[in-house]
């Protein structure tokens, strides 16, 4: 079977939202061409009343907002584009009191980006939040990348600086901090390079 990327589990995050309790809160850091994002906003427009969707990059294309500005969302659907990195915005949130049930982490696929937002994992998520990580077994799995050396971040200022480490890549990041934080489960419901996890209640 082939196995399926990253906007291959849209459709389980829509799932478990739809049969969500409460108003939702979604979390993506690395929005890029706004796929996941703007997906999730327009399906949680349609079937949720309330909602929060925040979606975090160190640089927002600006056809993301153009289209994010042209969803059509009541006053009680709220959708934010924050341009910082992801080492700066989720504390933020952590102090603002900012709690999600999903999130899609797709930010800089490098072990110390990776290892520096897992931290941050527990005080982010509700109790029976979902996490969906992408990269875990695909091109950089085990290899670092870095907006840093990427074509139209030179000098972006949000980008986190190249750092050396022992360790490269995704998935000894996940695998590390799992280790520690062992309520929490890894699954892949759907073959592909992503991976899920969720907290044992």
């Amino acid at each position: 079977m082939i196995g399926v990327s990253y906007h291959g589990y849209i459709p389980l995050a829509k799932k478990f939202l739809y049969e969500l309790g409460r108003s939702p809160a979604i979390l993506e850091v690395g929005v890029d061409r706004g796929v996941t994002f703007l997906t999730m906003v327009t399906f949680l427009a349609r079937c949720k009343r309330e909602f929060l969707a925040v979606g975090v990059d160190v640089m927002v294309q600006e056809q993301v907002r153009l289209m994010l500005n042209y969803t059509d969302l009541q006053p009680t659907q709220q959708a934010y584009l924050v341009e910082q990195n992801s080492l700066t915005a989720l504390p933020k949130m952590i102090e603002q009191g900012f709690k999600f049930d999903v999130l899609f982490l797709d930010g800089d696929h490098n072990y110390y980006t990776v290892s520096n937002e897992l931290k941050h994992i527990n005080a982010l998520m509700n109790e029976s939040g979902i996490i969906i990580i992408d990269d875990y077994d695909g091109r950089w799995e085990s290899k670092d990348l870095w907006y840093a050396d990427r074509a139209g971040y030179e000098m972006n200022s949000e980008v986190t600086p190249k750092q050396e480490t022992e360790k490269h890549g995704v998935k000894p990041a996940v695998d590390e901090w799992l280790e520690s934080n062992t309520q929490w489960k890894k699954s892949k419901p759907i073959p592909g390079e992503p991976i899920v996890l969720t907290r044992e209640t």
